[in-house]
């Protein structure tokens, strides 16, 4: 999906939506200037459309790559319902070897953990009736999520960057409940 945009009285682009969220980011566009795309039919400020508003409101507050969080948001957006919405995303700190790290997306009917190995990415589906606990560690090694589900199964993710493991911890406890 490609954009416009109209700033400083000037069309500009096309650009992606993984384009935009790092402009947006880095501050070389605001969430007032006005961009168009074919299928909204006429130019929108940036904070009114959908895609990119979920992903700068929920998931970029803690300091995540906003390519990253797009890729992870465009990945998301083909998994989850229609009337899903994507509320935070949390991703694992860069690994030297791993190519894409692992991530968990908090929705508001359930918790998706995406893992990615050699073979690809691997899917795990958390519905929130099925969540018994979240907890977050902080050790010598680094950071954990966990959660256990209700069959006393217990997940974890590591190395997510601690503001956004006590966000995700926040609003899944939240969620939860």
């Amino acid at each position: 999906m490609e954009f416009l945009i109209f700033k400083d009285n000037e069309q500009q682009g096309p650009y992606t939506e993984e384009h935009l969220l790092q402009m947006l980011q880095e501050g070389t566009i605001a969430r007032t200037d006005l961009i168009y795309h074919e299928s909204h039919g006429e130019w929108r400020p940036l904070e009114q459309v959908f895609e990119v508003e979920e992903a700068l409101t929920h998931s970029m507050d803690e300091g995540q790559d906003p390519v990253m969080i797009a890729e992870i948001y465009k990945q998301m957006d083909g998994i989850i319902s229609s009337h899903e919405q994507i509320y935070y995303i949390a991703h694992q700190k860069p690994k030297m070897l791993k190519h894409k790290p692992d991530c968990v997306v908090i929705t508001n009917e359930r918790l998706i953990i995406n893992r990615q190995g050699l073979g690809g990415s691997r899917v795990e589906d958390y519905q929130w009736k099925d969540i018994m606990s979240v907890q977050m560690s902080e050790g010598i090694m680094g950071t954990t999520f966990r959660l256990k589900d209700h069959h006393d199964h217990l997940v974890q993710v590591d190395d997510l960057p601690k503001p956004q493991l006590e966000k995700l911890c926040k609003l899944a406890q939240e969620l939860r409940t």
